[in-house]
């Protein structure tokens, strides 16, 4: 039995790899997506404030993470918006002159899975002969990690925001699996590049 639900299974995947992605290339990096205000005029922007730490939002408080791995993705997008003509405004205390600001944020989770008892399966009834379905006889459980970078550009020249609200004119969000250590470090710089790469828009004129 456990040959031939093994056998059914590989005939399974082997019918479907032409129509669904690889699995293991999606594990290879962040999936990243882009989105923008179509009105926004990112070629009259010429400065930017960008903190020297980013945002992790917690249940009760929000933290601020700063160490040599922080600075290195804040670096990553300072080098983008440096290439394409923005300055950036370093000290706190001039933000107020800096035509966007860009705000990071980071999330990462634990997600914590036990199953157990009957499981329907995907087959037909009859499939398996007179049985509908199976049922795991023990607990099954697993957890896996997973990160966010959240990345947003705030107008801060906007003269309409009177009710003390900035619009957002461009975010991106780059998801994953959560690797830790060097690893998970370099997908998160590369999530920054390919955000950038997929907002051409974003130039100084």
């Amino acid at each position: 039995m456990k040959k031939l639900l093994l056998l059914a299974c590989v005939a399974l995947v082997m019918s479907a790899c032409e129509k669904d992605p690889d699995m293991g290339e999606l594990d290879a990096n962040l999936a990243v997506y882009t989105d923008y205000d179509t009105g926004a005029d990112f070629g009259a922007y010429r400065t930017y404030f960008l903190p020297d730490s980013i945002l992790e939002p917690g249940s009760h408080h929000a933290y601020y993470w700063k160490d040599e791995n922080a600075l290195a993705i804040i670096g990553k997008v300072e080098a983008q918006m440096n290439s394409r003509g923005y300055t950036r405004i370093t000290d706190p205390e001039k933000k107020d002159e800096a035509s966007v600001g860009v705000q990071l944020s980071y999330i990462a989770q634990t997600t914590h899975v036990v199953t157990g008892g009957y499981f329907g399966g995907w087959w037909n009834y009859g499939f398996w002969g007179p049985w509908s379905g199976w049922y795991y006889p023990y607990p099954v459980s697993y957890s896996y990690d997973t990160n966010t970078l959240v990345m947003e550009m705030v107008d801060l020249t906007a003269s309409d925001a009177s009710d003390n609200r900035l619009p957002v004119v461009w975010y991106a969000n780059a998801s994953g699996f959560d690797f830790g250590g060097q690893y998970n470090l370099r997908l998160l710089e590369d999530a920054v590049d390919q955000a950038f790469e997929q907002s051409p828009y974003i130039k100084a004129n």
